[in-house]
């Protein structure tokens, strides 16, 4: 028993060279059997079933000849060891194995080593040949059966892996089942984009793309679905072996096994820097535009107190009773206060906002209808205003007044002509998607409307229903920056002769850019 351990632990089965599948051109069955009468046995019943029998020595197995064997029969002892060899082999190449089949005499009790052991099947002797001859038929089938399976999955494998080789995408595979997520896989478009080989990221994680950069909204969204299980698409700012950065549209997917377990993530990576550099010089275009349509506005409100004081100023010097004078000079500097009012909420308003910081939805109203009060007023347009006490948001400041300023905007062009009510309300409210909590502001206006097909294209750059006098950007803008605080936008219209209006609501999670 030592003996033939030592001798086929010696003759171990070598590594060949990876092969798609392996083709039996003879069918062929290894004999490693003492007993001469049982092995003489065995080989014509081989025989019978269109086997080509060899008998192999224990001190002179070849790994390429047992490679190409259908089955093996060994004594139960030789039969351990081979299980073992081939185990190994199976762990590091892609081949069909023969089917290994254990000799054991009747009444013999099985070795301890049995437990854990799985053998394709145990031949008990001595038996009646037309037994054993049923026991080798199904066992030859069941293999044959099983062959055929490997090789159609082993082709799809292929196809799969020639597939990954082959797009233009990034592609990476982590493994969610070890510590920190490592790499298991990366194809070669990650490695061009990137210029890390696959050889430099296995085994790590794949945050060593973004450097110091670790404080990035899209982070979150990453980490939310990780530990979520779920599907999650995000822009961040990665990092080339070089230095260089890059936008990266990463894709992740969860992969569950048969028991519902996620034991991989893929990762799909676009290079997208180009296109969120012309979306960034777009939101620069719209702020210009906004910056100038509201200095329109700003320079109309501060005219009119600056006319007033130069007219009070032109009495006054026409006056010569003192206390007419004082009464004009005192009418003259609550002018001047209103236009210095007006100046510093012009700048409050364009304040830019580096950080996120934590600011109540009312005073965001406050500013924007401030700026528009004026244009309010002049169009006969009513404003309605119900708000619940709601916590504060954290959020770009400059950036949600933006938004704010772009949806009143829209709702007094609306009603420009006619008048009619700007109806804004407030209340607090929870995401029915990942039930995250803030607020929905409500901004409803009893306008024109709009159509479904503008319905359609309210989001896309560049739409405008107001011909020259609008950019398609306003609208756009909103929505990007909506996105980015994990927030939303949705927006209900009518046009009828009973009555048009339209609804717009915004809604705003508390921590919707928190670090």
């Amino acid at each position: 028993m030592n003996e033939a351990h030592q001798m086929l632990e010696q003759t171990a089965v070598r590594e060949q060279p990876s092969r798609d599948t392996v083709s039996f051109a003879k069918a062929g069955v290894g004999l490693l059997i003492e007993d001469g009468p049982t092995s003489r046995l065995l080989e014509g019943l081989a025989v019978q079933l269109d086997l080509i029998p060899t008998a192999l020595q224990a001190s002179a197995l070849d790994a390429e000849h047992l490679v190409g064997l259908e089955l093996i029969i060994a004594d139960e002892d030789l039969a351990y060891v081979l299980r073992s060899s081939l185990r190994r082999r199976e762990e590091s190449a892609e081949h069909v194995h023969p089917a290994l089949i254990a000799i054991r005499q009747r009444d013999a009790r099985p070795p301890q080593e049995d437990a854990g052991v799985v053998f394709e099947g145990i031949l008990t002797v001595p038996q009646e040949p037309a037994f054993l001859l049923a026991q080798l038929s199904i066992i030859l089938f069941a293999h044959r059966a099983y062959i055929r399976r490997f090789r159609s999955a082993m082709e799809e494998l292929q196809l799969n892996r020639r597939i990954f080789r082959s797009v233009t995408s990034g592609i990476s595979i982590a493994s969610a089942t070890e510590p920190d997520m490592p790499l298991v896989y990366v194809n070669p478009a990650f490695e061009v984009m990137t210029g890390y080989s696959f050889e430099d990221v296995q085994g790590k994680n794949c945050r060593f793309l973004q450097q110091d950069e670790h404080d990035q909204p899209g982070l979150t969204l990453i980490r939310e679905a990780i530990n979520g299980r779920r599907e999650i698409v995000a822009i961040l700012r990665n990092y080339r072996k070089d230095g260089s950065f890059f936008w990266n549209e990463l894709s992740l997917s969860p992969i569950r096994n048969r028991d519902g377990k996620v034991t991989h993530v893929v990762g799909i990576q676009m290079d997208v820097t180009t296109r969120v550099e012309f979306e960034s010089a777009l939101r620069e275009s719209e702020k210009l535009a906004a910056v100038g349509r509201l200095a329109a506005s700003i320079a109309h409100e501060i005219n009119n107190p600056l006319e007033a004081v130069t007219n009070l100023l032109y009495l006054a010097r026409e006056s010569e009773d003192r206390a007419e004078v004082r009464g004009y000079v005192v009418q003259a500097e609550e002018e001047l206060r209103r236009a210095s009012q007006i100046t510093s909420q012009s700048l409050r308003f364009y304040k830019q906002s580096s950080k996120p910081v934590a600011v109540r939805p009312s005073g965001l109203l406050d500013a924007v209808l401030d700026l528009y009060q004026g244009k309010l007023i002049n169009a006969n347009i009513k404003v309605e205003r119900r708000e619940r006490m709601c916590e504060s948001i954290v959020c770009l400041e400059s950036e949600i007044r933006q938004v704010l300023a772009n949806l009143i905007r829209n709702a007094i062009d609306a009603m420009s002509g006619s008048g009619g009510r700007l109806i804004i309300r407030s209340h607090e409210a929870s995401e029915w998607r990942s039930g995250s909590k803030g607020v929905i502001i409500t901004i409803a206006d009893t306008g024109t409307g709009m159509s479904p097909s503008t319905l359609k294209n309210l989001y896309t750059a560049f739409f405008s229903t107001k011909g020259i006098g609008g950019t398609g950007l306003g609208l756009w803008v909103s929505s990007e920056i909506v996105t980015r605080h994990q927030g939303s936008l949705r927006v209900r219209s009518r046009q009828s002769d009973a009555g048009s209006w339209t609804v717009f609501e915004l809604y705003l999670p508390y921590q919707g850019l928190a670090t």
